[in-house]
């Protein structure tokens, strides 16, 4: 009785002649570009039925592909795949990818997994729902540092956190599209689920995403067990330089998915709600890529500073946050170019600007109103007393509902002063609550970047002291108690 052998996959990349018979065929497709010759991968998936994934690999010619999707894709151009278009895995003439910066690399089926892979010019890049940031401006300063931790520090983790609207997820992407070319993987997802009430993704479901895109090409078995997975991960990101954006991460931290007025999360206490074990996983896990041996970079966005990140970073140089700032009035007045146009002094730019805390989505809400009741007249607007509205009220009611009842009382008080508060004057008002915990409602605060601090002075930022001023006029003052 015979038995046949299984039949084995023929794995291959492209040569310099394969690729460029590919990019002169594709320059006849209506979504060519010019200006940065190439189409999208959107587009050519469409064309071609291929996934994104699938061309990504193919047209960065760093991992094998199966020749069969290689002859797919050159017959959705009526090309024939010919044998100096390809060359098989493993490859013994290195000479065949002379053109390509591939030429330092050296393949084999044992080997190719734990190849250190230089930078490409034309990484694998999976950017899931990353915004289009296009017309992006400014932020010269923060890309600059950011790059600095990034390249020269080598950065393990990078974290940018501050208020909503402030920038953070376009800033992340920004700085993605200009690190790119240094990467071998490129790999954004957003944790923030699409509707509040929808769950957050099975952290199994999540690390399977992961390695379906970081891996360079498809394993036969994966493990089944989460463990196993993130061991598979970490092997991934110690063997070749991968850069991971995660956005919103605020989601799968404790304190920032509640609506109840529970006090500040402390790190060490479990978690009672019945997800509790997924978003300990998440957490866990950020922990292990900040603190692990590897050669990638992951980059993460949060309305909150992670409270581990906090103790760790800027102390071994392998851990980094940011807390974004706002815009500049110069900046602001180019976004809002596309808007219409606006009339203003430099100085009542400077005040609107500053009123909000140079947030760029609420400015362009303000923006719109301008346009809409004023005429493009920033002195118009200025000059009468409703600075709040719908939407602007409800982006910032967002992310006072979550906060414990100890960081609201806090901002109140901090909202009526009109210079710096020491922290002994604030523990005057707020006598009833123990030093320790005000001390640890302050920390929380600074995570949020609410509440700055110059000299143990403190100061709430000008956009949630303006607004919690202006609501405190439409209500019924309480006055502070012990109770409260």
């Amino acid at each position: 009785m015979s038995h046949s052998r299984p039949r084995r996959r023929k794995v291959a990349i492209l040569t310099p002649t394969g690729f460029q018979k590919l990019q002169e065929a594709t320059s006849q497709l209506d979504c060519w570009n010019p200006c940065t010759k190439s189409c999208t991968l959107e587009k050519l998936s469409e064309y071609t039925g291929l996934s994104t994934h699938t061309l990504s690999k193919v047209h960065a010619r760093q991992a094998g592909v199966d020749l069969r999707t290689l002859t797919r894709y050159f017959n959705a151009f009526n090309l024939t795949l010919d044998a100096n278009d390809y060359c098989l895995f493993p490859v013994t003439d290195i000479s065949l990818l002379e053109n390509g910066p591939s030429k330092q690399m050296k393949f084999s089926l044992s080997t190719a997994s734990q190849t250190k892979i230089l930078p490409h010019s034309n990484p694998i890049v999976s950017w899931g729902m990353a915004p289009d940031v296009s017309e992006f401006c400014g932020r010269t300063a923060e890309l600059a540092t950011l790059k600095q931790w990034v390249l020269d520090q080598r950065c393990r983790v990078v974290a940018l956190f501050g208020i909503g609207g402030v920038g953070k997820t376009w800033l992340a992407t920004r700085l993605s599209e200009q690190l790119q070319q240094d990467f071998a993987t490129v790999v954004w997802r957003s944790l923030r689920p699409i509707a509040r009430t929808d769950a957050l993704i099975p952290f199994s479901i999540f690390l399977d995403d992961l390695l379906e895109h970081l891996l360079p090409q498809p394993q036969s078995t994966v493990p089944e067990t989460v463990i196993g997975k993130i061991r598979q991960l970490m092997d991934v990101l110690r063997s070749r330089p991968c850069l991971l954006v995660l956005d919103n991460i605020e989601s799968i931290l404790p304190d920032s998915r509640s609506s109840s007025a529970a006090e500040p999360y402390l790190e060490n206490e479990p978690l009672t709600d019945c997800g509790a074990d997924a978003y300990e996983a998440y957490v866990e896990f950020l922990r292990q890529l900040g603190q692990g041996r590897h050669q990638s970079c992951i980059i993460l966005t949060s309305r909150v500073q992670p409270r581990w990140l906090q103790f760790h970073a800027g102390a071994s140089g392998k851990t980094q946050a940011l807390n974004v700032p706002g815009l500049t009035p110069d900046d602001i007045q180019h976004l809002l170019k596309t808007r219409g146009h606006f009339q203003g002094t430099q100085a009542d730019w400077q005040q609107l600007v500053s009123y909000y805390d140079g947030n760029p989505l609420i400015l362009g809400f303000v923006g719109d109103m301008i346009q809409r009741f004023f005429g493009g007249s920033i002195t118009a607007f200025l000059n009468q007393e409703v600075r709040f509205f719908a939407r602007v009220n409800e982006l910032l009611d967002q992310q006072l509902r979550i906060l414990p009842t100890s960081l609201q009382t806090v901002m109140d008080v901090l909202a009526t002063q009109d210079a710096p508060l020491p922290l002994s004057d604030l523990r005057s008002h707020l006598n009833y609550l123990p030093s320790a915990r005000l001390i640890e409602t302050i920390t929380s605060l600074q995570s949020r970047a609410l509440v700055s601090t110059d000299d143990s002075e403190l100061l709430l930022k000008p956009l949630m002291k303006n607004y919690i001023k202006t609501q405190s006029r439409s209500t019924t003052p309480v006055p502070y108690s012990c109770s409260r």
